[in-house]
């Protein structure tokens, strides 16, 4: 006898559909078949069971750096993923001013303590600021279980240099860690930044112009090369355009272990949406910027294809407010940048990639929540319907129409780039290792089912070997 079992759903296992009960006991999967018994029962019937999305890239309750506020804290965010489907999310502990990698990992886990409604893990963050001794504070966080890093090639404060960044890719291999790079020139961003200023062009939808598709293909490039002259396993974060796809897919073909993530926001919207009043253009600036509708469908091929690994909605939680600026003149170099997604990450693709045939179910799978889990060390516990692993459960209505609107969100942010647009298919229970925080639409009442899971480091097998190990004299 299980202590729960979802019931005649049409369940999405990694060979394809199954029409068959999920015995739960424990918090695991403990059964797939039918007839199966269990004390409690959630009735899936015309339904579709999905694994639980894992979001491996998104911000909550992070420092200010006297910009805007975060939004959406642990509570807040962990609910909207919840009723998108995403069960598992891994956040960044980035760092404020003068902490270092660490101090920002104690920070995160303070704030995510007691408050998510769903399982989480969290990045390690290295900036310019967060001190030299690498090997130590990876030490620390490999015992914590955060064996992943980012790192940004631009913004203030944030941007390191390319001896950091090589700096970072040795010890993370050193540590079987994988890292995350946000690929942006900083040095051409800052040029054309100027020179637009002094031409009078500040209106938003100039962020376009200062992030162009050159500006991320260059750093992308870039990024790469110093994998493969460390060996290190890397993911370009947020790819928004085919140049920089390219880059990643150049890499692999070279051996390089690259891997590229895209976001909604990049096929489903475009750099026509900055071509706005201020107040309306505001709702579209994040970074790299939305490109060409040329650039959208070469991603959606590469979704299908599977060039592109990751699918992750890079939440970025500020009031609408904060974003224009508090000084009456907003302008694109003091626009914040970042929009919300974390709860509509999932639907979006459901409906315009799994629904319509664009994407095929093993891709699915695969982009929402399997390769992440492999990707970033959770594969142990989380990231497909299968007998041992958490039991975390979507439950879609496939049939239902919704449009998304600010009104039916969850997360606290004030408005939503997706505002109008019709979805087909919804998710309506959500299960965290059995436990339902979503149940028929409804926030159960348990606020702090979530738990931190400490992951796994990659082996040094699956990583190529560094430039200095090669043997070129030897080549035929």
């Amino acid at each position: 006898m299980h202590d729960l079992v979802v019931r005649g759903g049409r369940v999405a296992l990694e060979d394809g559909w199954a029409e068959c009960d999920i015995g739960i006991t424990d918090g695991r999967i403990a059964e797939l078949g039918a007839g199966i018994r269990a004390d409690t029962a959630v009735d899936a019937g015309g339904r579709w069971v999905l694994p639980g999305g894992i979001d491996a890239h998104c911000h909550l309750d992070q420092p200010s750096w006297g910009g805007a506020a975060s939004a959406d804290d642990f509570e807040s965010g962990s609910i909207a993923a919840a009723f998108g489907g995403t069960t598992c999310m891994v956040p960044f502990a980035m760092p404020g001013p003068g902490m270092t990698s660490i101090d920002a990992f104690d920070r995160a886990m303070r704030c995510a303590a007691g408050r998510s409604v769903i399982d989480y893990g969290l990045h390690g963050v290295v900036t310019a600021g967060t001190g030299a001794d690498l090997a130590r504070q990876f030490d620390v966080l490999a015992w914590q279980g955060v064996t992943s890093i980012k790192v940004f090639m631009t913004y203030e404060g944030f941007a390191v240099g390319d001896e950091t960044l090589l700096a970072v890719l040795d010890e993370a291999r050193t540590q079987g860690f994988i890292v995350m790079v946000h690929a942006e020139n900083d040095a051409a961003i800052r040029r054309t930044r100027k020179r637009l200023i002094e031409l009078g062009r500040t209106d938003l939808r100039y962020h376009a112009v200062a992030h162009a598709s050159v500006v991320e293909r260059e750093a992308t490039h870039r990024a790469v090369a110093l994998a493969e002259i460390t060996g290190t396993r890397l993911v370009v974060v947020h790819v928004s355009c085919r140049q920089s796809a390219e880059e990643v897919f150049r890499g692999q073909q070279r051996g390089a272990r690259v891997f590229a993530e895209t976001c909604p926001q990049y096929l489903f919207l475009s750099a026509a949406d900055l071509d706005r009043d201020a107040e309306q253009a505001a709702r579209y600036v994040f970074s790299p910027p939305a490109r060409a509708p040329s650039d959208q469908a070469y991603l959606w091929e590469a979704l299908a294809r599977g060039d592109i690994a990751l699918w992750s909605s890079d939440h970025s939680p500020s009031m609408l407010a904060d974003k224009l600026g508090n000084d009456g003149a907003p302008a694109f170099h003091k626009a914040v940048s970042g929009i919300p997604g974390i709860e509509t990450r999932l639907p979006l693709l459901f409906s315009e990639g799994l629904v319509t045939g664009r994407l095929s179910l093993q891709r699915y799978l695969a982009v929402t929540c399997g390769n992440a889990a492999g990707l970033y060390g959770l594969d142990h516990v989380k990231g497909c319907i299968a007998v041992g692993l958490d039991a975390d459960l979507a439950i879609w209505d496939p049939a239902v129409q919704w449009r998304l609107t600010r009104e039916v969100m969850h997360s606290r942010v004030d408005y939503t780039p997706y505002e109008g647009r019709m979805v087909t298919g919804k998710p309506v229970t959500t299960l965290v290792r059995g436990i339902p925080v979503v149940l028929d639409g409804n926030l159960c009442p348990t606020t702090d089912v979530g738990r931190f899971v400490p992951r796994k480091a990659g082996a040094p097998r699956d990583n190529p070997i560094a430039i200095e190990d090669t043997t070129p004299w030897l080549d035929t």
